[in-house]
This record gives structure tokens, sequence and C-alpha cells, in this order.
């Protein structure tokens, strides 16, 4: 079974939920392992984390303007083809992964932070 991954943007104690790229939880926790591992950033300790949810990351101004940075220098293609394998995932969902992630962290300035959560 799949697990739901919700994008949402946080600003002013409001909440508006973003599009999730039609990707799995699993896309998503395979991109925030190579976050850990690869560009040593913890998005998942702040996160505010509640008994239904299974995974999430917070990524505030600083934290997501580095993961925004680190993106913008990757070629996306190759990257979702590096880290697909590893967690037995179509490259392609791990591709559209990247892309949503780094269309929505674009948003992120300022004081509004991004949360992801899948329950």
């Amino acid at each position: 079974m799949s697990q739901i991954a919700s994008f949402y943007l946080l600003k002013n104690n409001q909440r508006p939920e973003l599009s999730n790229g039609d990707c799995s939880g699993a896309v998503y926790m395979a991109i925030w392992d190579w976050c850990e591992s690869e560009l040593d950033l913890d998005v998942r300790f702040p996160a505010p984390q509640t008994e239904d949810t299974l995974d999430c990351a917070l990524l505030e101004r600083e934290l997501a303007s580095k993961l925004l940075a680190a993106f913008r220098e990757q070629d996306l293609p190759e990257l979702a083809a590096e880290i697909a394998p590893d967690w037995d995932l179509p490259t392609e969902a791990v591709q559209s992964g990247l892309e949503t992630l780094r269309s929505h962290l674009e948003l992120a300035r300022g004081d509004v932070a991004l949360l992801y959560e899948m329950i």
C-alpha cells in the first residue's frame, strides 16, 4: 500500500496544501535519505510529528535555501537515476518527486516554510 504524501506552505498560521506530484511517500523518503546522507542536511529533525504521521520534514528559510541550491546544482534525471535503485523505485517517480520538491522549495522564501507529511 502506498503512503499518502502531502506538502503544505506554512505562513501566518495558514497551511495551504500543495501538489505531491502524484508521488508516494516512499519517493520522498528516498529523497530525504539522500539529503541526509549526501548533503548532511537533517530535514526531519525540526518537523512536528503526530501519531498519524509516518514521516515528515520541515524546510524553513535557511534549510530550504540550502536544499534548493543543491537541487539547482544537480542534473535531476541523473540524481533520480542514482537514488531510485537504492529504494527499488522507478526512476521516473523519483525524478517527478525531485522536480515537485524543487518547485515547492522555490515558494519557501522569507517567512514561508515548506512542510512535508506522510500519513
